[in-house]
């Protein structure tokens, strides 16, 4: 089994790039009321106290005893901590462990913050809840160095939350409402690594499908061949500073003339190059020739993933056509030699091809167990190994070791590419970390060894040549 220790470790943050949470179990939970009456200030929230009447009411009091009213039910958060808000002096508080508390018994409370306006969130490392005007809230949110961008649909509009990955247990702050910008779409640039961001409604752009381009003090960004972001003033903002994009469509006409090199070293290094019909290819040359790790995307949608060899699909690679079928497996020539899978309108065919063609085709059953080969032929042919630890395999074998397929963690991580007799990742391969971090190209005894691509869970790239994991020699 591949020990995961031999890949590069990536600190990964505790929440992923394009993340929404689902709130669905937070009000599970009826939702307990305050039993006081009287009006009451806060002088000193860090001296307030608390008691459970029941699991549907509580009181609370100030520093001087006194019961406190006014109060709004915020949120469980997924644990026993019930915070409420304070209205009349605008205090989140908390109640550890409320609902396992017993009743009748005087038991100190937290005072979280203090003057927050109605537009706030509260937070801890399980979820979140965003109040607009005191109301509760669901959207898509992207994380951008520990703050977010979120997107609430159901107001059409987006909002910062400053530093809401910076606590390391509850939290609360308010939020900054973004203003308006052209379909919600907002840039900012990260000065320490020289990078960009573009935040769609909450989430990140596709940045594969990207081109960026200085334009004095300005940076264009050509997306997907029809849409052009235009990041005003780019090369003098702040990092992380919000701002809106302006936006324009690309004509068919404009889309049809533009080709060539338009980023990188398409030489000999890595870099794109845009073909007049639209197509494009972003990854490695050498001498002018596509060669090693890179993406092809063609006009109509479909891309491959995968190794090339002086302009041709060699080695091990994934076709993905617009309509999700997959041709994975080693090419050569454009077409798929030796084994191989096909996965056309959801039926899927395995085995050894010629010229595209499948000759040999593997069978795939179950074996009925639940550890070990669990199904088809795990010593020369196509089938399934699982661990007791939760980690599975699924490919070709050969003598009983992993060959080509999908390694799948426990953790929800996994590699798909080549493997060497030790079972390493070894050859050409893609590994997906949780946090959409990312590496693609080659490998050598489990580690980035040569050519390959890497991009945080911000999309910040590290493309080049590696040795044992490291980056030793930059193309970007």
């Amino acid at each position: 089994m591949y020990n995961s220790s031999n890949v590069l470790q990536v600190k990964k943050l505790i929440f992923s790039f394009s993340l929404m949470l689902s709130l669905s179990n937070v009000f599970a939970q009826q939702q307990p009321v305050n039993s006081a009456t009287n009006s009451t200030p806060i002088k000193n929230i860090s001296s307030i106290t608390w008691e459970k009447n029941s699991d549907d009411t509580y009181k609370i009091y100030n520093e001087e005893g006194r019961k406190l009213d006014d109060f709004m039910f915020i949120g469980a958060l997924k644990t026993d901590t019930l915070a409420v808000l304070h209205k009349s002096s605008r205090s989140v508080l908390l109640m550890p462990d409320f609902y396992s508390a017993s009743s009748n018994i005087n038991r100190k409370g937290v005072g979280l913050a203090k003057n927050v306006s109605k537009d706030f969130y509260i937070t801890n490392p399980k979820s979140y809840i965003t109040f607009i005007n005191d109301e509760d809230y669901i959207g898509e949110a992207t994380n951008v160095n520990g703050d977010y961008v979120i997107y609430i649909s159901d107001l059409d509009k987006t909002y910062l939350e400053k530093d809401i990955r910076g606590f390391s247990n509850w939290g609360a702050k308010n939020i900054t409402d973004l203003g308006y910008a052209p379909e919600n779409t907002f840039w900012y640039r990260n000065v320490s690594t020289e990078s960009y961001g573009i935040i769609k409604r909450g989430e990140t752009i596709d940045y594969s499908l990207a081109t960026p381009k200085k334009d004095g003090n300005n940076l264009v960004v050509t997306f997907d061949g029809k849409i052009e972001y235009t990041l005003e003033n780019y090369y003098s903002a702040s990092a992380f500073v919000m701002k809106p994009v302006k936006i324009r469509a690309i004509s068919e006409n404009e889309t049809n003339t533009k080709s060539g090199c338009v980023q990188g070293d398409c030489l000999n290094g890595w870099g794109k190059w845009e073909f007049a019909d639209g197509a494009y290819y972003d990854g490695f040359w050498e001498n002018g020739k596509r060669h090693n790790y890179g993406l092809y995307m063609w006009a109509e949608g479909g891309k491959y993933i995968g190794n090339w060899d002086t302009d041709n699909m060699s080695g091990y690679g994934v076709y993905i056509a617009k309509n999700e079928d997959n041709i994975i497996g080693n090419y050569k020539n454009g077409n798929l030699n030796g084994f191989g899978i096909s996965v056309k309108s959801g039926t899927w065919s395995q085995g050894v091809y010629e010229n595209g063609t499948l000759i040999t085709p593997y069978d795939f059953y179950d074996n009925g167990v639940d550890i070990g080969c669990t199904a088809g032929d795990c010593q020369n042919k196509y089938g399934r190994m699982e661990w007791s630890n939760g980690d599975s395999y699924t490919g070709f074998f050969k003598n009983g070791k992993l060959y080509m397929g999908t390694y799948n963690f426990a953790s929800g991580e996994r590699y798909t590419g080549t493997f060497n007799e030790s079972n390493q990742f070894h050859g050409t391969g893609r590994y997906f970390f949780n946090d959409n971090s990312y590496y693609g190209g080659e490998w050598k005894n489990g580690k980035y060894d040569g050519k390959g691509y890497f991009h945080d869970k911000d999309i910040n790239q590290k493309i080049g040549i590696w040795s044992k994991g490291t980056l030793i020699k930059s193309y970007k």
